[in-house]
């Protein structure tokens, strides 16, 4: 008689079955979905600077993050071919990683505006509840999401949702640190990890698709004057720098 053949699953391993994708593991899509984001900013990171990157995931995702763990991690992926680790120690997707990377980033992305949206959340909450859904989004929930939200181009926080054609930053956009004083612009992208840092945003108004101007900077402080429709507000140019913003 024939032993059972061992699940893939079971070995962390791309799953499939009837009406659905490949599956990879969720701890391989959260490496994923991070190499994906740091090569939206046009990062290519080594093994410590993806450590810190990992780091900044929600604790409740259960990576292992020392640096050894994250390595052991890439040697994986690059068995897998999803991953290169070039002559000069960074990581690239390849061809297949950045499938999937773009597969969890939609996914994500598409999650974030369901709490956000049809759910309303707010939206410093909505980056760590997409983590907790977007492992288990099958095709046909993301089919029904697309259609419920009418198609978003973009997430909640600005990041284009892979699939619609949005490019990675958008056409004229510089980060707020760069805005020309007195002039009016328009957040396209806020940073979406620091909860605390979300809510000083959202309750000043600077999110995406309100208008911003800078009032005042004092480079050699390393601190700016933002105005917005709450009022005027302070702000630290290594904040500034994280925010994108277009000519309003």
């Amino acid at each position: 008689m024939p032993r059972p053949r061992k699940s893939t699953a079971a070995r962390g391993e791309p799953v499939s079955g009837e009406g659905q994708h490949d599956r990879l593991s969720p701890g391989t899509e959260n490496y994923l979905l991070c190499l994906y984001r740091l090569w939206e900013d046009d990062e290519v990171p080594t093994i410590t600077q993806l450590t810190d990157a990992l780091r900044r995931l929600p604790s409740t995702e259960g990576l292992g993050t020392s640096v050894p763990s994250v390595a052991g991690m890439i040697r994986r992926m690059a068995r897998q071919q999803l991953v290169d680790i070039g002559a000069d120690k960074r990581i690239r997707l390849t061809r297949q990683g950045m499938e999937g990377g773009e597969d969890i980033a939609r996914r994500h992305r598409l999650a974030e505006w369901m709490v956000v949206s049809l759910l309303g959340m707010e939206l410093h909450q909505a980056h760590n509840e997409a983590h907790r859904l977007e492992h288990g989004m099958s095709p046909q929930l993301i089919e029904k999401l697309v259609e419920r939200l009418d198609n978003p181009r973009r997430s909640p926080y600005g990041r284009p949702i892979p699939g619609t054609g949005e490019p990675k930053i958008p056409p004229n956009s510089v980060t707020l640190d760069a805005a020309e004083p007195g002039r009016s612009y328009i957040v396209d992208r806020v940073p979406e990890e620091d909860q605390q840092l979300l809510k000083f945003l959202t309750g000043s108004e600077i999110v995406p698709e309100q208008t911003v101007t800078v009032a005042g900077a004092t480079p050699f402080l390393g601190v700016m004057e933002v105005a917005t429709g709450q009022g005027q507000v302070s702000m630290g140019f290594t904040v500034a720098r994280q925010i994108v913003v277009r000519p309003a």
